[in-house]
């Protein structure tokens, strides 16, 4: 890794926030599997306490349910960002290209295709369901935590190769 480059330290940033948040999420007790349904009734409630408790103790909220998945979304959404980026830098390709052809770039430098699968699949979907869905879809966060954690250990292994590869000029 090179200390000089800002690409490279993002890249390890938004990987180290997405685990930071999903890890947080587990430690909250975030329901995992759970579709019980009400959950998001019970969140409001919780939200809208935790909002008069911030206005008059003037405290940050510590635990809770809302809190949990509070850092869940963070951790997908990361998650996603931290992917795309690796992909994007080792295509070597800036935020205006597609990202079917960052895709198809950083595979063609050999970047490994099974890391992208439960990534295009769950995680990817599950991001964009929460940026464009998220009025409309209130109970499913679109992709469980099991899947996160593939996702996450993917995102590990996918930085594992990015630092025993050469840089993008080098792959081209």
């Amino acid at each position: 890794m090179d200390r000089s480059n800002a690409r490279q330290s993002s890249l390890y940033n938004f990987a180290l926030g997405a685990i930071y948040s999903l890890a947080r999420a587990e430690q909250l007790g975030y329901p995992g599997e759970s579709q019980e349904s009400g959950r998001v009734w019970r969140r409001l409630e919780e939200a809208k306490e935790m909002v008069l408790r911030m206005l008059v103790d003037d405290r940050l909220p510590q635990q809770g349910e809302w809190l949990a998945g509070f850092y869940f979304n963070d951790a997908i959404l990361r998650l996603d960002l931290a992917f795309e980026q690796v992909l994007r830098y080792v295509g070597n390709l800036g935020p205006t290209a597609a990202i079917r052809d960052v895709r198809e770039e950083a595979t063609r430098k050999s970047f490994p295709p099974e890391l992208l699968v439960i990534w295009t699949e769950r995680a990817r979907s599950a991001d964009n369901m929460l940026k464009h869905r998220s009025l409309e879809v209130l109970e499913d966060p679109g992709i469980s935590f099991s899947d996160a954690l593939v996702v996450m250990e993917n995102l590990v292994c996918a930085l594992t190769w990015f630092i025993h590869n050469p840089s993008p000029e080098e792959i081209a």
